[in-house]
């Protein structure tokens, strides 16, 4: 039963989400994001989205000062963006894809980071609503300033450079990536410049298109505790991918799966594999 109420703590149909469309404390959160063209989440945003979504732009709302893509911004960013939309601790926040978990499963983390506890994610992603036929809107959500967030993180979730190389030292840490197998094996180029081929040592590959079904959507309890059920819930969790983006999908089933131990490598391989 445990497993149940975190999966649905943590995820929400496009059925349901259509039940609760225009309350009050419900603020939805369009993050499409596409590696190959920056803008191109924007753009569809703009072309038309779920009525009072909130686009959030993953490459701005991060670190300016880091050298590295889109790494979690710092408190003020975020404190920024929340405000300028009103939401607060006791907002329903609802992120969606276009598709699966690509980038929502990023965003989903990124509030979990500042403690918010009320975040879900849209089971299947836009892809989903518009197979629905659900109401669309093409409008800009209005600001609605406020002064409602308190700065609270919890930094334990992340895991940098420097800890990393201690962690895999030890070996006592499970070090997940997600990317391709392909990409984990260093068969194929990487899809940044100036980055070796190959993965961190001591690390396993579990991809993370593995958690989703042929529609994009979540793949049963079942068969979600098969993937990942080689994996001890007693020990710590670090799971890394290209840039950040993508371990954020294991790391989502990891935690609906009831693990405790998670932690996100932000740098990954953009870090990790810089060529000198």
């Amino acid at each position: 039963m445990a497993l149940i109420n975190s999966i649905s703590q943590n995820l929400i149909t496009s059925k349901n989400l259509k039940k609760i469309l225009g309350y009050k404390k419900i603020r939805i959160i369009d993050c499409r994001w596409y590696l190959e063209d920056k803008e191109k989440g924007y753009f569809l945003y703009k072309k038309n989205h779920i009525p009072g979504a909130i686009f959030f732009n993953i490459d701005k709302i991060s670190n300016k000062e880091s050298e590295l893509p889109h790494m979690f911004p710092k408190t003020d960013t975020f404190i920024e963006f929340v405000n300028k939309f009103g939401i607060n601790k006791s907002s329903e926040i609802i992120i969606y894809d276009q598709i699966g978990f690509f980038s929502s499963s990023r965003v989903w983390l990124l509030f979990k980071y500042f403690c918010f506890k009320r975040v879900k994610i849209l089971d299947g992603g836009f892809n989903i609503w518009l197979k629905s036929q659900y109401q669309l809107e093409n409008s800009q959500k209005k600001s609605r300033y406020s002064r409602c967030y308190s700065q609270i993180s919890m930094p334990n979730l992340i895991i940098n450079k420097i800890s990393l190389k201690k962690e895999i030292n030890t070996k006592k840490s499970i070090i997940i990536d997600a990317r391709p197998l392909a990409r984990f094996k260093g068969k194929v180029e990487e899809p940044r410049p100036n980055l070796k081929k190959g993965n961190i040592k001591n690390s396993v590959n579990t991809f993370f298109g593995l958690i989703t079904n042929n529609h994009g959507c979540l793949k049963k309890k079942d068969e979600l505790i098969e993937i990942f059920d080689r994996f001890s819930k007693k020990k710590d969790i670090i799971c890394y991918c290209g840039s950040g983006i993508t371990a954020c999908n294991i790391i989502f089933v990891l935690y609906i799966l009831n693990f405790k131990k998670i932690k996100l490598y932000d740098g990954s391989w953009a870090e990790w594999g810089k060529i000198k």
